[in-house]
């Protein structure tokens, strides 16, 4: 079971056209065998197998591209194996069975897929905000800090609470608590680049990854975040602000803890500094 997991976890890191060449390739093999092994054992079941996998991995139209390819194959050896037997009918309805089966097998591949992705996307998302979640900002947080590791790239974590989040819960509702989130999340998100990252961790508290960020420009961006923050509940009547940590590590720490603990303990000051404040601190710096 674990080699089967390694080798998906290694397809699903292949291009669509390695996948679809590696899926051409045993096709081929399989006619190979289906000719050598004669007409009186069928192994028209195992040209599935190449059909699903790149479907699954690659998608419908690598899938489809196999499943006509192997087709061909299949309807090849047929004839070849039938000889002075051959009838063009036979044989014509034959191969439109095979194809039907074969585009079956690479849409159910395909389907799945897809649905696969959706499942692993929801997993990562948080479903009030829609920004990503825990799990999802740890995932990223360690592909950082391993890239920072190599390319000794400085990076950024930020850590945003809500100051005075339970009087709008107490006072409006949970619903507009969540509505609340939500803007805090569309706003951010607005000012920060694709490959940052904006996640929701629990309650009224946001962590927000900038790679090969310095410090200048780090601070930049999140005192424009809080900035439009502030302008976006100000046209409403939430009694919020916000107190941000921002952390730029000019080398990763030993984990994602210990990283998001220093930025919550730069937040944490903040509020302590009268909060609707922002603190900032260059860390892990090398020693010299």
């Amino acid at each position: 079971m674990m080699r089967l997991d390694a080798f998906a976890r290694y397809l699903s890191r292949q291009s669509g056209l390695s996948l679809t060449m590696f899926g051409f390739a045993l096709s081929l093999v399989t006619g190979i065998f289906d000719y050598l092994t004669g007409r009186d054992i069928s192994l028209e079941p195992f040209y599935l197998l190449p059909i699903f996998m790149v479907a699954l991995f690659a998608g419908w139209p690598a899938g489809l591209i196999i499943a006509v390819v192997s087709a061909v194959v299949a309807s090849a050896v047929d004839a070849i194996q039938a000889g002075a037997s051959f009838h063009l009918t036979v044989l014509f309805w034959n191969d439109v069975m095979t194809l039907g089966a074969f585009g079956v097998t690479a849409r159910i591949g395909a389907v799945l897929k897809r649905a696969l992705e959706h499942e692993q996307e929801l997993a990562r998302t948080d479903d009030v905000t829609g920004a990503a979640n825990r799990r999802a900002f740890f995932e990223a947080a360690r592909t950082e800090m391993d890239r920072a590791r190599r390319y000794q790239h400085p990076f950024t974590v930020a850590y945003l609470d809500l100051d005075n989040f339970k009087q709008v819960n107490d006072r409006f509702g949970h619903s507009a608590g969540d509505g609340l989130l939500r803007l805090v999340a569309q706003v951010a998100t607005r000012d920060i680049r694709a490959n940052d990252v904006i996640a929701r961790l629990g309650g009224d508290e946001f962590a927000v990854l900038l790679p090969e960020t310095g410090g200048e420009a780090a601070r930049a961006v999140m005192e424009r975040i809080q900035k439009h923050l502030r302008e976006a509940v100000q046209q409403t009547n939430w009694p919020v602000t916000f107190s941000i940590g921002v952390a730029t590590f000019s080398a990763p720490p030993d984990n994602v803890d210990n990283m998001l603990r220093q930025a919550d303990d730069l937040m944490y000051a903040a509020k302590q500094d009268g909060k609707n404040t922002l603190r900032h601190a260059v860390v892990g710096a090398p020693e010299m």
